[in-house]
């Protein structure tokens, strides 16, 4: 029998013994898809004003996890770690479509954005939408839910052609309704907007400072250092879990109210030992 032979794509730095990156004697940078669309390679402490990987691509630097997003305002890095969300999940006329005129055929779509364009979705650029989702629902017995891989700019009519994943499988009528979702990666705020305080659940942690519309690696699981707001899991014996306050930093379960009428978001547990176990939290936002 033949032997088969597998070749993988090489990564920057080469993975060698013990999964060691030679040139800087730590485990290799891992980034799923591992192909800059630029050709310009951009690390996990690094912003571009040019977008160099897809929207929501994973990066993974030993035991931590980052994903490639854009920040929609500047992101402060002052002394302290500051968590951030996603401003389009939370924002509803940034999420349904026109329902008239709808095309839907094979892997594509075709609908008008304007609804859209007008609410606080904005201008609908080329592949703005891709690493996001389209849901199509009609009466309920006609579904579908796909992710978009690439959209075509709005035209002056405000069409916009979608393309998706897979075929969608059956024909959708005109008047489906059509909502899009686009990446949490795409257009990162901070906990701070006036708008989304107490309504937004956090996406990650900025390793860095970010500058309004750069693009750069949020970091999801994996230690990391944030600044406590006021009780620390650790200030009250047997309490681990970190819980994400509303100012973008972080609590105990104690200070956020659980047993309360409130459901505060978990983002992972402490490290350290003490009152404050040195800040260091060990994320458990996405893996």
């Amino acid at each position: 029998m033949r032997k088969q032979t597998l070749y993988a794509r090489r990564l920057r730095g080469d993975i060698g013994p013990l999964n060691i990156d030679p040139v800087r004697r730590l485990m290799s940078r891992i980034i799923a898809p591992a192909v800059s669309i630029t050709g310009v390679y951009q690390d996990y402490d690094e912003e571009d004003v040019t977008q160099n990987f897809t929207i929501g691509s994973r990066m993974q630097v030993d035991d931590r996890v980052y994903y490639y997003s854009q920040a929609v305002a500047a992101l402060d890095y002052p002394q302290q770690y500051h968590l951030v969300v996603s401003i389009d999940q939370v924002l509803a006329d940034n999420d349904c479509l026109s329902t008239a005129d709808t095309t839907a055929i094979g892997t594509q779509i075709t609908v008008d954005a304007t609804a859209y364009e007008a609410g606080s979705g904005g201008d609908v650029h080329e592949d703005d939408l891709a690493g996001g989702y389209v849901e199509l629902n009609h009466g309920g017995t006609l579904y579908a839910w796909r992710r978009i891989v690439a959209n075509t700019e709005a035209t002056v009519a405000h069409l916009v052609t979608i393309t998706v994943d897979r075929p969608f499988g059956v024909i959708f009528p005109a008047t489906t309704q059509v909502s899009i979702h686009k990446s949490i990666y795409r257009n990162v705020d901070s906990c701070a907007h006036a708008g989304l305080v107490g309504f937004a659940p956090v996406i990650g942690v900025p390793p860095i400072e970010v500058l309004i519309a750069h693009f750069f690696w949020l970091q999801t699981y994996g230690p990391c250092w944030i600044g406590p707001t006021g009780a620390f899991p650790l200030s009250v014996a047997n309490f681990y879990d970190v819980y994400f306050h509303q100012d973008g930093t972080t609590n105990s379960s104690l200070g956020e109210g659980i047993g309360a009428t409130v459901s505060p978001q978990r983002i992972g547990h402490v490290m350290g030992a003490g009152n404050y176990g040195s800040g260091a939290v060990f994320l458990e936002l996405s893996s």
